[in-house]
């Protein structure tokens, strides 16, 4: 049967439904899960960046498995093992990494809109509180100018990966990549940086 990966709450549980999934007791997988209406959602590597949560497992589905546009269903599926390597650290590297990913689209910007001085004191080295503070202020004129623009979305999007919501700062991140690139395509790039982000830092491999 196919394995895929799931991200759960804190608990094993489901972020929506509120299902509590069995746990794997040592290398024996959890108790199946069939919910009445037949639908399990999981995901491939490439989709994980739409389902962050505190818990990553590898989950076996019961076939048929259906790909939808960022997830799997299946009729049932047990969980395998935790995904040790995502853990708290992971999802505040996380979205640190997405919030000076999308720091570096407004510095690029703001150089080729000639606002050297702005891009290279942007650029420096920073806490992400620094840097959220100071993308604010060069965010004030966003109706303006594009770089300004991406700014405040910088300013967003580090001020939630200081607060630790890894999944809203790649969001913003994502969106700022749609402002920096002018093409709405740029969203999935980004989603799809993003999900080799997460497989490197977990060791899995990119499906």
């Amino acid at each position: 049967m196919p394995v895929a990966l799931k991200f759960l709450a804190a608990g094993r549980v489901s972020p929506f439904g509120g299902r509590r999934w069995p746990e794997p007791f040592g290398d024996a997988p959890g108790h199946w899960v069939r919910p009445a209406g037949g639908e399990v959602y999981a995901c491939r590597v490439i989709d994980l960046p739409w389902w962050l949560e505190a818990e990553l497992w590898e989950v076996e589905l019961e076939d048929p498995v259906a790909t939808l546009e960022c997830q799997l269903l299946a009729p049932a599926g047990r969980l395998m093992r935790r995904i040790q390597a995502w853990d708290e650290a992971a999802v505040l590297e996380y979205g640190a990494a997405c919030a000076l990913r999308a720091r570096d689209f407004a510095v690029n910007v703001l150089r080729e809109e000639g606002r050297t001085t702005e891009a290279e004191t942007l650029a420096e080295p920073g806490e992400l509180d620094g840097v959220a503070r100071l993308a604010r202020s060069l965010g004030a004129d966003a109706v303006r100018r594009r770089g300004a623009n991406l700014a405040a979305y910088v300013a967003e999007s580090a001020a939630r990966a200081a607060q630790g919501a890894g999944a809203a700062a790649a969001n913003i991140a994502a969106n700022a990549a749609v402002v920096a690139r002018r093409h709405p395509a740029a969203f999935g790039v980004e989603r799809e940086w993003q999900a080799r982000w997460i497989a490197r830092r977990t060791g899995l491999a990119q499906n």
